[in-house]
């Protein structure tokens, strides 16, 4: 699709005048002293010859330099090798005040990327647009209530909150919270129903947190391209099969549709049977064995609010410590909801 797109841009843009973005500059190439040709991008890839993910960047990099010849122009510095061209990166990273000696090191425009991945090459494909200017907006995006906003200026705490809260106010997981909210009215013991009813809110939200970092992972598998696309083709129809089941159940009140009603009373006998159970211990596994498999079917009915908010980290390149606590103030605000509910329906 991508490159059916690029050449019906090919088609039409020599039609126009070819400009690059004002955002634009290219510092590194006084530095590798090679002379700037008017209208193209300079893009620098600093690698070692033995190392895999270069030479996957490598191919890449020349599919991409055929996709895009007319825009671009692609240097390359083998610095494992070659002391000049270590020399030179060492220049280049000063430049840029970088810390890590790792490769690879591609440089485009004020942008710097280590390391080969679907992620990074995203990255770089969509700055090769943005400098060419061959799309509007690369980095815009339309949430909800937000509005359209530019992910890499964004504030991801922000979004983080805003997402996770929407995500939050799903039947899946609100009707069984309910269902063992009434439960506990009834037990004498209420310290025994407040720590039962927090391990539930506890556990959901660790499920839920741990099924982010999953699709993190997924996300992250960069060489298997074909696992993306299957993951692709599996959002779309299941996109197109909750569309039609919404057009067909839109006036019947059924709540959760993704658990039926065989399934939803299997849920409330486990939950009587858990509830009743004399040994405290028992109890609390019973419903961490509940409320993690409840949480990995609500994962099912909203995949998409995750979905989104990994990838924005990924365009900002958000990662390690920062990524998780990111992700832990999305699942504070994913569980918010549920949180007052609980707390105002014991203490009332």
């Amino acid at each position: 699709m991508k490159k059916l797109l690029f050449l019906l841009l090919i088609l039409i843009y020599p039609l126009t005048t070819m400009a690059l973005s004002d955002s634009y500059s290219d510092h590194v190439s006084e530095i590798v002293a090679i002379n700037r040709e008017e209208n193209k991008i300079n893009l620098y890839l600093f690698y070692g010859l033995e190392c895999p993910h270069c030479e996957q960047e490598r191919r890449w990099l020349k599919q991409i330099g055929e996709d895009y010849k007319d825009y671009l122009n692609i240097y390359y510095f083998e610095v494992w090798h070659d002391e000049d061209n270590l020399n030179i990166m060492n220049s280049v990273k000063n430049y840029f005040e970088l810390k890590r000696d790792s490769v690879p090191l591609t440089i485009i425009g004020n942008e710097y990327y280590f390391g080969f991945s679907d992620v990074n090459a995203s990255k770089i494909e969509n700055k090769i647009k943005e400098y060419a200017q061959l799309e509007n907006n690369p980095n815009e995006m339309k949430l909800p209530i937000i509005g359209i906003v530019n992910i890499k200026n964004v504030s991801l705490p922000f979004v983080a909150m805003i997402l996770g809260f929407i995500d939050g106010f799903n039947p899946c997981a609100m009707w069984i919270l309910l269902f063992l909210i009434n439960l506990l009215f009834d037990m004498k013991n209420k310290k025994r129903a407040w720590i039962i009813g927090l391990t539930f809110l506890f556990v959901s939200g660790i499920v839920y947190f741990l099924s982010m970092l999953g699709i993190n992972l997924v996300l992250g598998i960069t060489t298997i391209k074909w696992l993306k696309i299957i993951i692709a083709i599996f959002i779309l129809m299941a996109g197109i099969f909750n569309l039609k089941k919404y057009f067909k159940l839109r006036k019947e009140n059924i709540g959760c549709s993704v658990i039926d009603n065989k399934k939803r009373k299997k849920i409330i006998v486990r939950l009587h049977d858990i509830i009743e159970k004399r040994s405290f211990i028992l109890a609390i596994l019973g419903i961490i064995i509940l409320a993690a498999s409840v949480n990995l079917i609500e994962l099912a009915c909203s995949f998409g609010f995750p979905l989104v908010y990994t990838e924005i980290l990924s365009i900002n390149n958000v990662t390690g410590l920062l990524r998780i606590i990111n992700l832990l103030i999305y699942i504070i605000f994913y569980m918010l909801d549920d949180i007052i509910v609980f707390t105002i329906s014991m203490i009332t």
